[in-house]
């Protein structure tokens, strides 16, 4: 009997071990997968101040730095880590409104500095928007916009040095919220980012996605976004930038005329380990408990 236990937990740690190192080459295939519940950590965080800490200005509306490269508007200062750009008029503004939030978000996950990407309205797409659970935006075919207020949108970028953390792939979440969402004068609809990361997919396409605004729908007032990535070539590193073009009027579409925008906190990308390693811890684990199956011989 104590034979048959211990060749079923080996048979068993064996069929996991097969079973990871599949499972890790089945997902190497896939991109860019938005997706849940990866637990991210700042642990061997790739993102150089993903937090928007370091550099930050002292608390409070009135310290904030204006930080889209281009803007007229001072004090002017991007956190260290970042580079950013946006027009003469654009107004994204970096700090907090002297508690953990920034014109009216929900309170940032870390920390007390997050960032904020005002600029102008209106903005028109030419296609209509879907809005998905999961908070990817979708249009029947590639949308154009078209700025009143602002000449171009403002961005905020880094370049991730995924070469010096060698992985078959990688985690990559943020936090949001949306001006006003809880600040009870929230905005009429959920607004649309983009979110463009290089060397994951052909072309570099930008994919959309929703902020939330706290009202007239289920989305609520922030959101953790999480993706899984794989880099075309592991050699080179990726961007990841984050874009937004404005308020929005989807009036024309069936929708609300202006739409909240953007506040982002806490970036993290973290490597995921090797299958083949997890596979090995698993199989050890296994082996441990297979040892603890073992007892004395009754005389």
């Amino acid at each position: 009997m104590l034979r048959a236990r211990r060749s079923t937990v080996v048979g068993l740690c064996f069929a996991l071990g097969i079973a990871l190192v599949c499972g890790g080459a089945d997902g190497a295939r896939a991109s860019l997968v938005l997706t849940s519940g990866l637990g991210t950590t700042h642990a061997g965080n790739l993102v150089v101040n993903g937090s928007f800490e370091t550099g930050a200005p002292a608390s409070g509306t009135a310290n904030q730095l204006y930080w889209a490269t281009g803007t007229s508007l001072t004090p002017f200062g991007v956190p260290p880590g970042w580079s950013s750009s946006g027009a003469a008029t654009s107004y994204a503004s970096w700090g907090n409104d002297g508690t953990p939030a920034i014109v009216g978000s929900d309170v940032f996950p870390d920390g007390n500095a997050g960032m904020y990407f005002g600029n102008g309205a209106p903005v028109l797409v030419s296609q209509p928007p879907t809005f998905h659970a999961n908070g990817a935006v979708t249009f029947p075919s590639p949308p154009s916009f078209t700025q009143f207020f602002a000449t171009a949108p403002v961005v905020l970028s880094q370049t991730i040095n995924t070469p010096a953390s060698p992985a078959p792939s990688y985690s990559l979440s943020f936090w949001v919220s949306g001006e006003g969402a809880v600040s009870g004068q929230q905005l009429d609809e959920r607004g649309i980012f983009g979110l463009q990361i290089t060397n994951v997919l052909p072309g570099d396409p930008i994919q959309f996605l929703t902020v939330p605004n706290g009202v007239n729908n289920g989305f609520g007032t922030s959101h953790l976004y999480e993706f899984t990535f794989t880099p075309l070539n592991p050699l080179l590193p990726v961007d990841v930038a984050f874009i937004n073009w404005g308020h929005f009027d989807l009036s024309p579409h069936g929708g609300f005329a202006f739409t909240t925008e953007l506040v982002l906190d806490d970036v993290i990308v973290n490597a995921v380990p090797e299958p083949g390693t997890l596979a090995l811890v698993a199989i050890g684990l296994c082996a441990i408990a297979s040892a603890g199956q073992r007892r004395p011989a009754r005389e």
